[in-house]
């Protein structure tokens, strides 16, 4: 019979006469099962989205200072804020061997400083606990003190023998007069004395460990060398020898290098310590081509406003400093702005330079003045200066030597034989 005449809708089990039905219990059942499966996805979803990072692993690191000797150990952790709350929430704990008991040193900040004895293997226990716990045991070698072994006066000076070899001291004035300065791996000598002082040596170990060690310095006889006496503004004129000198070097030139290195042109630098150490490749470029370094004074003032004592460590850092790093020590210095007067001179003696060198001509553009307005002159020294724009300079320099018949030459100390010294510069800078 058609359904649609007894209006009644087809059922799905009407196509299957065979199939069971589930029951009302049945249904119920299933459907139970199946929401309960359902959350138990979304708790397992739940707690694996929400799962913790693993926590961050704390570090140990550690570092020997000789100068101080004590050890620092510190805890670290990875940034982050679960780093840090581990961190805030641990405790550093160092214990060391010693006679007697272990010694114990404790920190909540995650760093502690522990003092070790010189001379000596040390056995520091390191703990860490907290939210994670670290355990680790390190064994320090410390460097044997520093201490001096004997000391003498010999041939003016004032000799410091010390137990282990040091690093070069700084250039420095001891007692107002006496300069420290390094003559053997192990030996400090103090020279140019003239009166007994008592003073402390502040010296450092080539393995780090440093010590203060007080000295008495007797009188000691001035050794005997050349003074420095007046201001050279002018040289040998000896075959047509003219002198270029160029001051300061806060702007090396490549091109006044590569003039030098074609043609062999002497060139003498006065330089200033704390340029010079910003371009040392250049300078040593500039010496291998034939360039003579003198100095310029450390930081270039004025030294007839400073005092002895400072004006001497002026010359004598500068000096100390360009020897070590060209392999040759200066002998020949130039006051900044040709500033000079008697302690000046007295100054520079006293940091062992044996001449003073000023100038009698400049470079105005392309153009040399000379002090007397003349022409120049063999025996003249010319001063320029390390600038932007040297390179021309140099050029029109030369091209108007030659033309005089003029030759260039190296300013040395034997460029002044015969010649007699000023006592005022012809001024500048």
């Amino acid at each position: 019979m058609d359904p649609r005449a007894t209006g009644r809708v087809p059922r799905l089990d009407d196509a299957y006469p065979g199939r069971r039905q589930p029951s009302a219990a049945q249904f119920r059942f299933r459907r139970g099962v199946l929401i309960i499966g359902l959350l138990a996805l979304v708790v397992l979803a739940g707690g694996w989205l929400g799962r913790p990072d693993p926590a961050p692993a704390l570090r140990l690191v550690w570092a020997l200072s000789p100068a101080s000797n004590t050890v620092t150990v510190r805890v670290t952790s990875p940034a982050g804020v679960s780093g840090q709350r581990i961190l805030a929430q641990s405790r550093l704990t160092v214990s060391a061997d010693g006679d007697g008991q272990p010694e114990r040193w404790s920190a909540a900040d995650g760093m502690v400083r522990i003092p070790v004895p010189a001379g000596r293997r040390t056995s520091l226990l390191i703990r860490v606990t907290g939210p994670q716990s670290l355990t680790r045991t390190i064994t320090v070698a410390v460097p044997p003190p520093l201490r001096p072994v004997a000391s003498r006066g010999a041939s003016g000076q004032w000799i410091v023998d010390m137990s282990s070899p040091l690093r070069p001291p700084s250039a420095r004035i001891l007692c107002g007069t006496d300069q420290v300065s390094l003559a053997a791996p192990a030996q400090v000598v103090l020279s140019d004395g003239g009166t007994a002082c008592r003073a402390r040596l502040e010296l450092t170990a080539r393995d780090g460990e440093q010590a203060l060690v007080p000295v008495t310095i007797p009188a000691l006889p001035q050794a005997k060398r050349p003074a420095v006496d007046g201001l050279y503004c002018f040289a040998s004129p000896a075959g047509g020898a003219v002198y270029i000198t160029i001051d300061d070097g806060w702007t090396p030139s490549a091109q006044v290098l590569a003039t030098m290195r074609r043609t062999h042109v002497p060139v003498t630098t006065f330089l200033i310590q704390k340029a010079a150490q910003e371009n040392l490749g250049y300078w040593r470029a500039f010496a291998a081509a034939g360039g003579v370094i003198a100095d310029h004074t450390f930081s270039h003032p004025d030294l007839t406003k400073l005092s002895l004592r400072r004006a001497t460590a002026q010359w004598a850092k500068d000096r100390a400093a360009l020897g070590r790093w060209f392999g040759q020590t200066p002998d020949l210095g130039r006051p900044p702005y040709g500033a000079f007067n008697r302690r000046v001179e007295m100054a520079a003696a006293r940091g062992r330079l044996l001449a003073l060198a000023g100038w009698s001509a400049t470079m105005s553009g392309d153009t040399v003045r000379t002090w007397d307005g003349k022409p120049l002159r063999a025996g003249e020294i010319v001063i320029l200066h390390w600038v932007p724009g040297l390179g021309g300079q140099f050029a029109a320099l030369l091209a108007q030597i030659s033309a005089l018949h003029l030759h260039p030459a190296p300013l040395t100390l034997a460029s002044f034989t015969g010649i007699a010294p000023q006592h005022t510069s012809l001024g500048g800078d």
